[in-house]
Order: structure tokens, then C-alpha cells, then sequence
């Protein structure tokens, strides 16, 4: 009896350790994100063929995301629009209202799609926009999106109108707990592109909780950049947040290694020919290449 349960507990961790991770055999810093950038650098220069390209290779690599400030189906939709692709162009539109909740409206309010409303298919997608948003909101864990939206605010409670040293500690260690859950549960970083989530418009809370990820402390940090790195790989967390949780424990000493911040100059950042490389290798963008990508957006949204 005392070998058939070790053979059985053998077989059990065994299993456990080979589960297959979401997104596993997908990179998505090699063979994803730099695509995107640079077509939403073309995409905001009007260049939509290149723009087009560019994200049909990062699509052929990797499933496609839907990453806040981007929103990749939408640009494919309104990109193929623009080349006379109309089919495509509502392939994307049918993919975004499925896949991640994109209410209808949005889409409709849009003068890029105008010629695409007099289509049999056009108006089949707007009978059937309602029945896609409520079977995508099935999905959705609406008590993890009450969560993280009440996570967030505590953690703006103690730091807003001033800062409460003491409560902090007390947030930020009861919300390092439960993300180390949330994570482990969903294999993610709770993000838009994750359907768990839900979208922006899915209800009155917003579980966006990058925030966070500017209070882990450098010795909590140890504990998560590996974490990070695994999920941002497989199109599991923000890309941008393994940066984040470098940089953010640097501003002590004032000297950077991700360049996050918009008012760091290269002065502050440590080995900066090299800075590149570094941010490539986890997930972020060239920095020149995002200033450019901001600036581009600021004069396109009056920002």
C-alpha cells in the first residue's frame, strides 16, 4: 500500500511539473513586440501598408494581443480599410468584438469603417454585437475584477493627499499577497488581453494594476522578475512592467536602467549605448522609438 501511494504522489508532482504553461511555446520578445512597435510607429505616420506588414508577421509569430494604448486588431481593421481589404478589415472587427469585448459603438462611431456599413456582413456583425459581448462577458471573473479594481485603490488610499508610510506597508504587503495568487491562478498578469479580466467597458470597475508594480520593493522584486520575464515572453503580462519594476527601485540613487520615465535623460541612465538591448530583451521598445510613438500620438489626440 505505502509504495502504490509514493508511486501515485510520484506520478501526481510529476504531472504538476509538466503542465504546459498558457502561451508556452510562443516568444513573444523575440517575435512579437518589436513588430508591433514599429507598425504602430507607421500606423500613427499614416504608412498603413507598412504598418499592415508588420503586424501580419507579428500575427504569424504569435497570436495576436490587444495591449492597452495599441489595440492591435483595431489597427489591422482599420489598416486593412485603408488598402481595400473590406473582408479582412471585418475579420478584425468580428475578432475584436469577440475576443476582447470591444463594444460595438466603438467601432461604429469610427468614420474609418463608413464604407464597410453598407456590407450584408456589416450589419449580420451589428445584429450579433450584443449576443458577442455577452458571451465573451461569460468568460469574465467579475469578482477578481471587483478585486483588483479595490486593490488599486488602497494602494492609491495611502499615497494620495499625501503619503502614509505605515499604511503603505500594510497595503502593499496584503496586495503582494494576493497578487502572488491572482498570478499563480490565472498564469498571468492581470491585463486587458487577458479574457479572465474582462475589458475596459465591461463594467464600472477597472481592474488595470500596473500600478502596482511601482510599489514592490527591491527585495520583494527578487521574487518577481523572473516571474515577470516568463510571462511577458508568453504574451502573459504587460510588456512594459519588468522595466518598470527595475526602474522604479532605482529612483533613490537616480540612475535608471530601463529609461521608464519620460523626464529621465540619457545622463541617468547607466550604460546607455547599450540601453537598447536591454529594453528589446524585455519586451519594451527602443527608447527613442517610444518617445517618437508619443510624440506622434500627442499630435495626432491633441494630448
Amino acid at each position: 500500500m505505502k509504495i502504490k501511494i509514493l508511486v501515485f504522489l510520484l506520478i501526481s508532482v510529476v504531472g504538476f511539473s509538466q503542465k504546459k504553461k498558457i502561451n508556452e511555446e510562443y516568444d513573444y520578445i523575440n517575435n512579437y513586440y518589436q513588430f508591433v512597435y514599429q507598425a504602430h510607429y507607421e500606423y500613427l505616420k499614416e504608412d498603413y501598408q507598412k504598418a499592415y506588414d508588420l503586424l501580419k508577421t507579428a500575427e504569424k509569430n504569435c497570436p495576436l494581443l490587444n495591449q492597452m494604448g495599441i489595440y492591435e486588431p483595431k489597427i489591422l481593421a482599420e489598416c486593412a480599410v485603408r488598402l481595400g481589404k473590406n473582408n479582412e478589415a471585418l475579420d478584425y472587427i468580428e475578432f475584436t468584438l469577440k475576443e476582447y469585448g470591444t463594444k460595438f459603438s466603438y467601432i461604429e462611431n469610427d468614420s474609418v469603417f463608413n464604407e464597410l456599413k453598407s456590407s450584408k456582413r456589416w450589419k449580420k456583425i451589428k445584429i450579433n454585437a450584443e449576443k458577442y459581448f455577452n458571451d465573451y462577458s461569460k468568460r469574465v471573473d467579475f469578482n477578481l475584477r471587483k478585486e483588483l479594481n479595490f486593490m488599486k485603490k488602497e494602494d492609491q488610499r495611502v499615497r494620495t493627499n499625501g503619503f502614509d508610510a505605515e499604511g503603505a506597508k500594510i497595503v502593499d504587503s496584503v496586495n503582494i499577497d494576493k497578487l502572488k495568487k491572482i498570478v499563480t491562478d490565472c498564469d498571468c498578469y492581470p491585463n486587458y488581453s487577458v479574457n479572465l479580466v474582462g475589458s475596459y467597458d465591461t463594467d464600472e470597475f477597472d481592474p488595470e494594476i500596473s500600478v502596482l508594480v511601482f510599489h514592490i520593493n527591491k527585495k520583494r522584486a527578487e521574487y518577481w522578475k523572473p516571474i515577470f520575464l516568463d510571462l511577458i515572453r508568453r504574451g502573459r503580462a504587460p510588456a512594459d512592467i519588468y522595466g518598470k519594476l527595475i526602474d522604479s527601485n532605482l529612483r533613490s540613487n537616480g540612475v535608471f536602467q530601463y529609461g521608464i520615465y519620460n523626464n529621465v535623460k540619457k545622463d541617468r541612465i547607466e550604460d546607455f549605448e547599450n540601453l537598447d538591448n536591454r529594453r528589446i530583451a524585455v519586451g519594451l521598445p527602443p527608447w527613442q522609438l517610444e518617445k517618437d510613438i508619443y510624440e506622434l500620438i500627442r499630435k495626432k489626440y491633441g494630448f
